[in-house]
């Protein structure tokens, strides 16, 4: 894959730690907005809300009749409250798209414009109910700041269990993995672990938010390319905000063992291979 450019200087991000409240939309858009306000107004520069933050990840028939379009009109008030704020906005929202149901994040720059969209891959056999479409792609955006610039990718929640899902990332020259979540695991150590592996083994930071106490219970963290958590949120809402020293990771990799390093693709073919590879009979895939 072709090189992207190297990460410098640093960069604030804000993990939006609040409780989507199943249903209701508006009220989720204007606690998302107010905290956005006070993020930017502490000098954050890249805000992040949960897993489909905007309805409360409720699924089915319910999640479909709040869903709409990207672009759309949730969009439309996120990219004008960037513009403003001269921040970039990565939004967690249900999207229909083609008569599918996707859980997406959205990408929305400084000037408001859209970046791109990344939806969920991996939708687990607990979700499937719930009428998701898989997502079939990892994209990567480069985030520039007016003090530093990295290249930056979303895996939502369950993508994280796949270890694919942060090599592909890395692969593409993501320097920040960003992990939205609804879900109570932040807490277990087993899944403690498999987020900071996911950082260690790539060379990267990784940034999970998940929704608030009583929705779920919070700790959202940052977590650095050596696998420590620098900060960590309890259950109640909050921004919680972390500034990413890029220049030391762009100097950690210099003498690194992992990421890209010595990685042997030419054996990893059976890994690509659909063969005898499972899924439940009733998956919603593309």
């Amino acid at each position: 894959m072709p090189p992207t450019p190297t990460p410098q200087g640093t960069a604030t991000v804000g993990l939006l730690q609040f409780a989507g409240v199943p249903g209701e939309k508006s009220r989720n858009i204007e606690t998302a907005t107010r905290l956005i306000r006070e993020a930017a107004a502490a000098g954050t520069q890249i805000v992040v809300m949960p897993e489909v933050a905007l309805t409360g990840f409720v699924g089915g028939d319910a999640e479909r009749a709040m869903a709409e379009s990207i672009p759309g009109a949730s969009t439309a008030v996120f990219s004008s409250l960037a513009r403003e704020l001269d921040i970039y906005i990565l939004v967690g929202l249900s999207e229909l798209r083609e008569g599918n149901l996707y859980n997406a994040m959205v990408a929305i720059d400084r000037q408001g414009d859209l970046m791109g969209v990344m939806r969920k891959v991996h939708i687990n056999r607990h979700e499937i109910s719930g009428g998701w479409r898989n997502g079939s792609e990892f994209p990567v955006w480069r985030f520039e700041t007016t003090t530093g610039a990295f290249t930056g990718g979303i895996m939502i929640c369950y993508d994280r269990e796949h270890p694919e899902s942060g090599r592909l990332l890395m692969l593409q020259g993501a320097d920040v993995i960003f992990n939205p979540l609804a879900c109570p695991c932040p807490t277990d150590d087993i899944h403690r672990c498999l987020l900071r592996t996911r950082a260690f083994e790539n060379s990267v930071y990784l940034c999970m938010v998940n929704h608030a106490a009583p929705r779920e219970n919070g700790h959202s963290m940052v977590i650095d390319h050596n696998g420590a958590i620098l900060t960590e949120a309890g259950e109640d809402e909050t921004v919680l905000r972390c500034a990413l020293d890029l220049d030391a990771l762009c100097a950690y990799r210099q003498d690194s063992l992992y990421g890209r390093h010595h990685r042997r693709p030419e054996l990893y073919r059976p890994l690509c291979d659909s063969e005898g590879q499972l899924h439940p009979p009733d998956a919603n895939l593309p």
